[in-house]
Parts: structure tokens; C-alpha cells; sequence
């Protein structure tokens, strides 16, 4: 009976260490800790980010050593200073000790808890974030970009205004960077292209990826610019407003947007595209009924291109 006993005891621990060799996942092979999507999008870090307390909203910002995230949502938590309506708030996760920290509002934008607060950005180094506030009370058009910097491992305290030409009287989401050093803006619909150095924006130019398509709300520039995704209203599209990709031509004109397919467009809304540091995730907003953030292979940027290679 003993010896019985013994055999199913070593026979149970076996089949356990069997069956976490098999479903251990090590964490350098995983994305945060996080199993990868493929070519069909999923929502990313549900209960963490993607969460059913909040509406997420603007694009996902992903730190350039992928170790901190930080995203922008419209939560009851924070109202307006008369208690009438939700305000949007700027929540962050660090990603500590193999696992994601608890989302906390971020420091930078306590002083504005009654206003709006969004959008976050990284500058090309990690060293800045950008993100546009209204401040309270709050009226929807007076809408800035203002920055924070990181000192000796923490954001500054008090948000920087960046003043114009990149500021106007209109609502001004927060810049879209390249590595060319410049950056853009969308202002409905039309792109204003700026170059950018130490903290300055200058005025460069207008840029019109299409004359059929109109961008709305941020969109997304390719490090390299050899490639732009941006939300758009269009004939043919599946839903609402679908996420359209433009490939740069030989002769450096933007090439005809396609529409990124059923995988990532719906009878919904998708906007707010970007993709992450190490170019291997796209990551987007659906309006579901919680508005949330999805990702999913960049794989399905490269068939893409060669679909439209393919048709040269």
C-alpha cells in the first residue's frame, strides 16, 4: 500500500511539472509578461489597462524600454468641479518584478483634476511626455499640448506649456514624432508638419495624404515615415470610421490609403492607432461598450505593403 502510495505521489509531480514546463511562458519571450497577439487583434492587458471602470480613450504610450505604460480614460472618479460630468485622466502601470504595478493617476496631472487630461506621448528618447489638458472649467476648444521631463527617474512636477507656433486657439492633440526630427499634428483633418529640436516647434509645412480621405483624431507616423495609419470616414469602410495604412512611394509621395481589413476594422469605431517601440504590436481604440485598447501583430502592416506591392 505504502509503495502504492509512493508511485502516486512521484507520478503526480511529475505530471504538475510537466504541465508548468508546458504552460510556462518565460517572460523575456513574452511582451510585458503578456502572451503576444497574432494577425487577429486582441484586447490588450484586460483588467489592467483595458478596464471595464473606466472608458479608455486617445492612443496607447509605451515607454522606449517598454517598462512603463501610460494611457489617458474618461472616469467618474475625477468630475468637473460642479459634479456634472466624467473628466478624462492620465493613468500609468509600471512593469515591476515580472508583472504590471496597479494603475495610479499620474502625478504630473494632479494639479488639474477637475480638468481634461489625455493623450499621452513620449518623446523619441523616453525622456518627455507630451499630452494635451484643458484646464478647469473646462471648454472643449481651449484645448493645449503641454509636456512633462523626466528627472533622475521621475516626471517633473509641473506640466510645460508649449506654446506656439504648435499651440493655437483650436484643440491641439499632442505630436506625432519621427525620427527625422520632426513632428505633426492633426487639426481636423488637416496635418501640420513641424521640426522639431530641444523642446522647439517650428512650422514646416501642410501635408495632404489623400485628397478622398479626411484624418481624424491622432494619427500615426512611422518612425522611418515610410508609412502613416490614420482613422478616417470612406466609401466601402465597415463600419463607422476604419484605420487606413499609406505606404510611402519611390518618388517620396504617400501612396493610395488602404483599408486595414476586417481583422482590425468593424461596424465600430477603431481610431487613435500607434505602434509600439520595438515596432511589433499595433495598438488601437474600439468602441466597444467600454472603448477598449486592442493589439495586434505589425505582421499585418508587412502583408499589407506586399498586397500593395503586388499591385504596382
Amino acid at each position: 500500500m505504502i509503495k502504492i502510495l509512493i508511485a502516486l505521489i512521484i507520478g503526480l509531480s511529475i505530471f504538475s511539472c510537466n504541465q508548468m514546463e508546458k504552460n510556462f511562458v518565460p517572460v523575456e519571450d513574452q511582451y510585458f509578461g503578456l502572451t503576444p497577439p497574432g494577425l487577429i487583434p486582441e484586447i490588450f492587458a484586460p483588467g489592467i489597462v483595458s478596464d471595464s471602470t473606466w472608458a479608455e480613450h486617445c492612443q496607447v504610450a509605451v515607454s522606449p524600454k517598454r517598462d512603463e505604460i501610460y494611457w489617458s480614460a474618461w472616469t467618474g472618479k475625477y468630475k468637473t468641479e460642479d459634479g456634472s460630468k466624467n473628466t478624462e485622466q492620465i493613468f500609468y502601470s509600471k512593469f515591476e518584478n515580472n508583472k504590471w504595478t496597479k494603475p495610479q493617476l499620474a502625478e504630473f496631472i494632479k494639479n488639474n483634476p477637475h480638468g481634461l487630461n489625455g493623450g499621452p506621448v513620449f518623446s523619441p528618447d523616453g525622456n518627455k511626455l507630451f499630452f494635451y489638458q484643458v484646464k478647469s472649467p473646462w471648454v472643449s476648444s481651449d484645448m493645449n499640448t503641454y509636456y512633462v521631463e523626466k528627472v533622475d527617474g521621475k516626471w517633473s512636477d509641473d506640466p510645460i506649456d508649449i506654446c506656439q507656433p504648435y499651440n493655437t486657439e483650436d484643440q491641439d492633440y499632442s505630436p506625432i514624432f519621427s525620427n527625422k526630427g520632426i513632428a505633426y499634428k492633426n487639426l481636423f483633418g488637416k496635418i501640420s508638419k513641424y521640426s522639431y529640436d530641444n523642446n522647439n516647434f517650428t512650422f514646416a509645412d501642410s501635408i495632404i495624404i489623400h485628397k478622398e480621405f479626411r484624418p481624424v483624431w491622432n494619427f500615426y507616423m512611422s518612425p522611418k515615415e515610410e508609412y502613416v495609419i490614420f482613422a478616417a470616414m470612406h466609401e466601402g469602410g465597415y463600419g463607422d470610421v476604419d484605420l487606413y495604412i499609406s505606404f510611402k512611394t519611390n518618388d517620396e509621395k504617400w501612396g493610395y490609403p488602404i483599408n486595414m481589413g476586417d481583422k482590425v476594422n468593424t461596424k465600430l469605431r477603431e481610431r487613435f492607432p500607434t505602434v509600439s517601440p520595438d515596432g511589433k504590436y499595433m495598438f488601437f481604440m474600439r468602441h466597444t461598450p467600454g472603448q477598449d485598447f486592442f493589439w495586434v501583430s505589425t505582421k499585418i502592416i508587412n502583408e499589407l505593403q506586399i498586397k500593395t506591392e503586388g499591385t504596382k
